[in-house]
Order: C-alpha cells, then structure tokens, then sequence
C-alpha cells in the first residue's frame, strides 16, 4: 500500500470515528480530567499527555508518579499486580522491581531499596515513582527543573503501539523535535486543547508549528487531527519564546493514552 493511500484510510478512519462519537459529548463522557493538566513527561519526541486512568503527576515530595500499566503500555516492561499484598512486579530492561503501595520499601533484583516517597493507590490503580527505575536501570533521560519536565531519550523503552502508529502514519520529513514545549492540556468541546511554547529562539512563520496529538481508546481504536483534513487550519505565526494554546479535533471518549509532539517544519 502506497503512503498516500495510508494517509487517506487514518484520515478516513478518523473521520468515521468522530462522527460515531459527537464532539459535543466527549467533555462529559471521558475520564479525562475537567480541567487544566501540566505535562510533566516526555518519551522520545512524544509528550506523554494522559495516562489511564490519570495523567503522570507529581507527589508532596515532587516525585512523579506513574500509572503502573503504562509502564508496560508505553515502556515495554512486564507487570503484574497481587490485589492482597497489594504489591507490584515490575521487569525491565533485565531489571525486577517489586513495590508496594503505601511503602517506602522496594526491592530491586530481590535486594531492599529505600524510596523517598512511596506509591498510591489512584482511581483504582497503581501509581509509582518512575525514579526507581531511573536510578536503579541505564535508561538514558534529562531532566529540566525550568519545564518541570523529565525527559527519557532512551529509544529501548519507546515500545508502545500509541507510538508504533504515530510512526508509521507520520509522513513529515525533517521535522525538528524539541522546537516546541508542551506543558499543559485540558479538554474542550472541539477535543483537546494543548499549551505550547516555542523554544526555538525565533520566530516560527505561519504553517510551521507542528503540534498533533494522537488517542489510543481503550477499544484499540486511534484517533488523530489528520494533516489532509481540508478544514484544518494553518498554525499562525509564533513569536520568539511565545506560549500558546493550540486546539486540536480528536476524538477522546475511552482514552487510553493521549500523546503529542511538538515540532518545527523545515
């Protein structure tokens, strides 16, 4: 199948997506929260927007806390959880970790670890302190006290299949990740709407700006803002070190995952 042809079935798709659900109801209807959210994690050029069944955050001790299955979802780990001990196994990178919620105490390939804070319980779910596996693995990341943004450019842990169809529907050439910083979303009635900032230390022209979320529903279904939609409009013109919020027409009812990039055109 040729690209173009690709390109016409995901814009279709998408298309067909938001007109089985209304736009008008996905606020109401998601689990996504109601309100402003900060970004606080990237993966590769993938800002790491919403995670089910909550978005990464951070702790009183400021530690950010992830939910245990993006862990396998997005990172390619292997987890398991044991509802009675309310303990979680956490394989990566050849690495074991077993944690438990409420506790300081971790163990890392069977030997005992002391955390500086400890993980919850969330909605239901696991949430951890993702700097276990930093300290204790060679996953390679930045991290940027200015953003409040922990960046993990290790390419081994970027497995997960919201990423896989980005890559593959991605028909852009020489885009410059790292020209855009995503530091908040929050949910509206045409979708999504995101909070960037230009970092690249000029000015960006009109049509430059390449800010396109991509939703993984819990169904297996995606959606994305295609390029092609003739009904999209050009990005304007973004000043040197200017913030913006930019909306975006995705379809977020069931949201699994939600991730987007921030990058500059050639």
């Amino acid at each position: 199948m040729n690209r173009n042809l690709k390109l016409l079935i995901t814009s279709f798709l998408t298309f067909i997506l938001l007109a089985v659900y209304p736009i008008s109801s996905m606020a109401a209807t998601s689990s996504l929260p109601d309100k402003e959210t900060p970004i606080y994690l990237k993966i590769d050029k993938y800002f790491i927007l919403y995670t089910k069944p909550s978005s990464p955050f951070l702790d009183q001790q400021g530690r950010l806390l992830v939910p245990l299955r993006s862990i396998q979802d997005l990172m390619g780990g292997e987890v398991s959880y044991n509802h009675n001990s309310k303990t979680a196994t956490v394989k990566i990178l050849n690495n074991s970790f077993d944690v438990t919620i409420n506790s300081k105490i971790a163990y890392v390939n069977k030997e005992e670890v002391k955390m500086d804070t400890t993980p919850v319980l969330k909605k239901d779910a696991m949430f951890l302190p993702i700097r276990l596996f930093l300290d204790h693995t060679d996953i390679e990341y930045k991290y940027s006290n200015d953003l409040k943004l922990l960046h993990i450019t290790d390419k081994r842990v970027v497995a997960g299949k919201s990423f896989a169809f980005f890559d593959e529907n991605d028909y852009t050439n020489g885009y410059i990740d790292g020209s855009f910083h995503l530091s908040a979303f929050k949910i509206v009635n045409s979708g999504i709407s995101i909070k960037a900032q230009n970092l690249t230390g000029e000015t960006v022209p009109e049509g430059k700006t390449d800010i396109q979320p991509l939703v993984q529903m819990n169904s297996g279904w995606v959606s994305v803002d295609s390029y092609i939609r003739p009904g999209n409009k050009k990005i304007p013109e973004i000043k040197k070190g200017q913030s913006f919020w930019i909306n975006k027409g995705v379809e977020v009812n069931d949201a699994a995952y939600i991730i987007s990039v921030g990058r500059k055109a050639p």
